[in-house]
């Protein structure tokens, strides 16, 4: 499955505006309204709702277009991981955010050095696992080589 496809799963999609399990107005594929930047918006007429399919599909585009090229920013070494290593991290960052997935040092240092097994160990650990295992473990599948 494609990493566009897995987001889309995991996240499912509504065309108006609603609170995420953290009380944030969210809408499409998990789109923080907060976070639509300006280009993101003219996709959709300028409007925030309703949002169509279509719409969201494109603008997920944008957003994991970026989000990779961001991700290769802060972690360089990440260009040189197999595409299943590279889509996990951004399907981690994606959910998290950036900033936040940085936060798991640990588990990104065993990713850096192909200690996969130990990434898994740490990821099944932690407070993200918790709150949304069934994701987090199919994550934990793509770290598999």
């Amino acid at each position: 499955m494609s990493l566009k496809d897995s987001i889309k799963l995991n996240e499912g999609f509504r065309d108006r505006v609603y609170k995420d399990s953290l009380g944030k107005d969210t809408i499409g594929y998990g789109f923080l309204v907060s976070a639509l930047s300006s280009d993101e918006l003219e996709l959709n007429g300028g409007f925030i709702e309703p949002m169509s399919k279509d719409v969201a599909n494109k603008i997920l585009e944008l957003k994991l277009k970026k989000l990779k090229s961001d991700l290769f920013c802060v972690l360089p070494w990440l260009e040189q991981k197999p595409l299943n290593i590279q889509e996990a991290l951004a399907e981690m960052a994606y959910q998290l955010g950036i900033s936040k997935m940085m936060g798991f040092v640990n588990t990104l240092e065993y990713i850096k050095n192909d200690d996969y097994e130990q990434a898994k160990v740490n990821l099944k650990s932690s407070l993200w696992y918790r709150q949304t295992p069934k994701r987090v473990e199919n994550l934990i599948k793509q770290l598999e080589i």
